[in-house]
């Protein structure tokens, strides 16, 4: 058994004197004695109980997971149920069966009240699910304040689907958050994201770097950015009816220049033969190859 990281106080009331001690990884779980000793020897039961009633329901799981993908949705139902009133994966599954009205009746009222309940414990998918009822006004009235909410918790568990959903909604009002979480979602491997999100850089082919530039600080390093972007890079876009702006400037060994485009922009995610090349060609000539530019 892993050593208990714990909290105790000594309590005194009509009962008599002792300890009270609580786990720090399960703070629900609490010891009591007369002695420090006793309480601890309490809670290491209570510890050892809880971890055979997981290992109950995790066997548990298991049976149900096995019924349901051979559509004996009853037996699955019979065994989420009970399992619900504590376990956040039982609470998705059987909101997943009732959104579905595999096994019982369709109810996206009841499938709505299980998702919630489990993404109030941060449970990832229910707290994507919720995300997905708040967006569309399934089961609620639609709310994007709290759909970007829910997505945001399933996003922090690194969901790339939800960091996806979270970039595409925040893009109109929040331009750095919409790109940091569509640039972790395309790092993660989601398909949407890579085909949005254009990364362009010659870093592998990079040889010298310019040590004047990395020797400004970085708002200096931001003002010749700028100056690249206002200089060169908006008048030729103008001239298709586009533009671009800068969302982010990341310094360092490898500087991030994150661009998002304006306006219309004539093959803006067609590769290194495009207007990505040429924007990453212009940084090139005032920082060095070793650089990574992402546009949006």
């Amino acid at each position: 058994m892993e050593e208990l990281r714990t909290h105790y106080h000594y309590f005194s009331n009509e009962e008599g004197d002792g300890y009270e001690i609580y786990s720090c990884d399960i703070p629900d779980l609490k010891g009591y004695g007369e002695t420090y000793d006793e309480a601890m020897d309490d809670l290491r039961k209570n510890l050892k109980r809880h971890e055979e009633k997981g290992m109950e329901a995790q066997s548990l799981m298991e049976n149900a997971i096995a019924a349901y993908d051979r559509k004996d949705y009853g037996v699955a139902r019979s065994i989420w149920e009970p399992l619900s009133a504590t376990n956040t994966d039982a609470m998705v599954n059987l909101g997943t069966m009732y959104v579905k009205g595999f096994g019982v009746a369709r109810n996206i009222s009841v499938a709505f009240t299980l998702f919630e309940r489990a993404a109030a414990y941060g449970h990832e998918t229910a707290a994507f699910y919720m995300g997905g009822m708040y967006e569309n006004g399934i089961g609620v009235s639609a709310d994007k304040a709290e759909s970007i909410r829910y997505y945001t918790i399933a996003a922090n568990a690194n969901m790339p689907t939800a960091q996806l959903k979270l970039g595409t909604l925040l893009r109109d009002e929040d331009a750095l958050g919409a790109m940091t979480w569509m640039i972790r979602a395309a790092h993660a491997g989601e398909e949407k994201a890579h085909a949005l999100i254009t990364y362009v850089s010659n870093m592998s082919h990079a040889t010298d770097i310019n040590v004047a530039f990395r020797m400004m600080d970085e708002s200096s390093q931001r003002a010749k950015v700028e100056m690249v972007i206002a200089e060169t890079l908006t008048p030729t876009l103008a001239s298709d009816g586009g533009g671009i702006e800068l969302v982010n400037y990341i310094g360092g060994d490898t500087p991030e220049i994150w661009l998002r485009y304006l306006g219309a922009c004539s093959g803006c995610n067609l590769g290194p033969t495009s207007t990505a090349g040429m924007i990453l060609e212009q940084f090139e000539k005032v920082i060095d190859k070793k650089i990574v530019i992402y546009l949006w």
